[in-house]
């Protein structure tokens, strides 16, 4: 069995990284447009040529907010990302447990190493797939269904976004959502959770619980 987490909201937390770097990127590269708290909520899971294009920028503007967004992020990524309590030690015992780990994320794959490596959990995970990595981004089945193919073996996607339930649902595989971010247990059932935890440290009890 693999065990494929979404990045941010589920293994990192980065919240407070990811509004900082739209809040600046918008303001000093697009300030025709001011996104409330609320619409920076939204921003927390799709990818970023999807959240710039939604807000009106242009082909050309994506671009310029895409690579400035990414420069920006770096720059903030030491003093605002963390790693979330416990999650280590989780990831320690599913590994004991003979659990395959892998990472699917709307991050291209060098930020998403970039971000393990920050928080030094990188060695988790014997596979790494990021939105550089698929021609179809998520929610689409491509993502999963390469790990599978990959692997030989069945998924298990866990994320805390409706995009991430959205992606099992769609490649049929077991989808756990993971309340403890932004989005509340009730829209990640309603986006097709299969079960959801309140905390990515309860992970391993849980698939025990399912006999999973």
């Amino acid at each position: 069995m693999v065990i494929c987490f979404d990045l941010d909201g589920t293994i990192l937390d980065t919240y407070n990284l990811i509004r900082e770097t739209f809040i600046r990127t918008f303001r000093e590269f697009y300030p025709k447009f001011v996104p409330t708290e609320e619409d920076l909520k939204t921003y927390f899971g799709p990818s970023l040529v999807e959240t710039f294009t939604k807000v009106g920028c242009n082909e050309e503007e994506v671009i310029m907010m895409y690579d400035n967004y990414r420069r920006i992020n770096k720059e903030l990524q030491h003093d605002l990302i963390k790693i979330y309590p416990g999650c280590k030690e989780m990831l320690d015992r599913l590994k004991a447990k003979g659990y395959k780990l892998a990472i699917y994320s709307n991050k291209i794959n060098s930020v998403i190493v970039d971000g393990l490596n920050e928080v030094d959990a990188l060695g988790y995970f014997d596979f790494i797939l990021g939105f550089d990595d698929v021609k179809s981004p998520k929610p689409a089945r491509e993502g999963l269904d390469k790990i599978r193919e990959i692997f030989n073996d069945e998924v298990i996607y866990v994320g805390d976004s409706p995009s991430d339930m959205a992606t099992a649902v769609n490649s049929e595989a077991l989808a756990i959502g993971v309340s403890q971010a932004v989005i509340s247990e009730e829209d990640l059932f309603k986006s097709g959770a299969n079960y959801v935890i309140d905390d990515i440290a309860k992970l391993d009890k849980l698939l025990e619980e399912i006999n999973v």
